[in-house]
């Protein structure tokens, strides 16, 4: 990051993690995953940034990530099912990182539809 003032630092970074992890996700999303494995990698890049996954238990919701596929209008909750060709899914993210140093509290949440594979119509 280039020399910012500590707020604008502590409001871009949030950004720039819900980028980096949204790009990273859809670079799952293919036939034959499962949106568990989606979870994961978000869960895990979400973590490594030093940032909290919001969903997670956020009213008992037990992934990091929600994950709409098709006619699911929001919030789907993440499980064993395999994205199938011509599958449009939503990743439903939220980033929180707590950046006490700057004594502030950002959070980022990105929501984009990603397709698998071709689409038929």
């Amino acid at each position: 990051m280039p020399n910012l003032s500590a707020k604008r630092f502590a409001i871009l970074l949030p950004l720039q993690f819900g980028r980096e992890i949204l790009d990273l996700a859809a670079t799952y999303v293919r036939p034959g995953v499962t949106t568990d494995e989606i979870d994961k990698v978000v869960h895990d890049a979400t973590i490594a940034r030093n940032a909290y996954p919001s969903p997670l238990n956020y009213r008992k919701f037990p992934k990091s990530v929600c994950t709409s596929i098709n006619e699911v209008i929001c919030h789907g909750i993440p499980d064993g099912r395999k994205l199938e060709e011509g599958d449009i899914i939503n990743l439903g993210k939220f980033a929180s990182c707590d950046l006490r140093m700057w004594l502030m509290f950002c959070a980022v949440k990105t929501s984009p539809c990603i397709t698998t594979g071709s689409i038929v119509t």
